[in-house]
């Protein structure tokens, strides 16, 4: 069964597994040496996922892979969610929650944000902002200014702003921290508040399921997409 957990806390929370239609997902060239068997699946970019229209992502759903190294344990980070306000409202961030399949170690959540024209990271090995390959010890830093998600982070560009590019943007990292085994976030929740609307808390569905590949994920998930080491 699905492991639903709320960035660290314990309320536990139920959600059923969902997929979307199948389409390619760009990945950054930026990152293409830092990148280890990747495998994509569906994205609408210009498609606002924004539950009672208030925040974004830009993106609907799918899957992204990343293949194992060979040194454990591991890093793995899943890029591209562009967090954006579709009304203009400042939104005040509340906290992450996700479901797994397979459980990591550990997850955390990194916001990237830059100011101008920038590439986006769909996935890589490693972790923000290094992004640091365990295998070869090669780092590939993506410039921009990374802060640890906490309440109360605050999201104030429009998805206009943020899709035209040249005003940058605030992108949001799922950090899997994995051992051999590896590790799948099969969806996530962002929770917020919207100022001036009081304490009325919304949620954003991300419908995206991220692999970190491992032994455990090649046994439960068999159309992971992890090959055989």
């Amino acid at each position: 069964m699905p492991t639903p957990v709320a960035d660290n806390q314990a309320a536990r929370w139920s959600a059923q597994q969902t997929r979307s239609g199948r389409a390619a997902r760009p990945i950054s060239p930026m990152l293409a040496g830092a990148l280890t068997a990747v495998t994509v699946l569906s994205l609408a970019a210009d498609s606002y996922n924004a539950v009672d229209g208030q925040l974004s992502a830009r993106t609907t759903g799918g899957r992204v892979v990343v293949g194992e190294p060979n040194s454990h344990p591991w890093s793995a980070s899943f890029g591209s969610f562009f967090l954006c306000s579709t009304t203009g409202r400042k939104i005040i961030l509340s906290r992450i929650r996700y479901e797994t399949l397979v459980a990591p170690l550990s997850v955390s959540f990194q916001l990237r944000r830059v100011g101008s024209t920038a590439h986006s990271v769909s996935s890589a090995v490693g972790e923000p902002p290094s992004f640091r390959n365990p295998d070869t010890g090669v780092n590939s830093p993506v410039w921009g200014d990374y802060t640890r998600f906490h309440e109360g982070a605050q999201i104030g560009q429009t998805c206009s702003e943020s899709k035209e590019g040249s005003q940058g943007f605030t992108e949001l990292f799922f950090v899997m921290r994995v051992d051999e085994r590896g590790g799948v976030i099969s969806r996530a929740w962002v929770d917020y508040t919207v100022d001036g609307l009081g304490q009325r808390q919304f949620t954003l569905p991300i419908n995206w399921e991220m692999t970190a590949c491992g032994s455990r994920v090649r046994a439960l998930v068999p159309d992971s997409y992890c090959w055989p080491r």
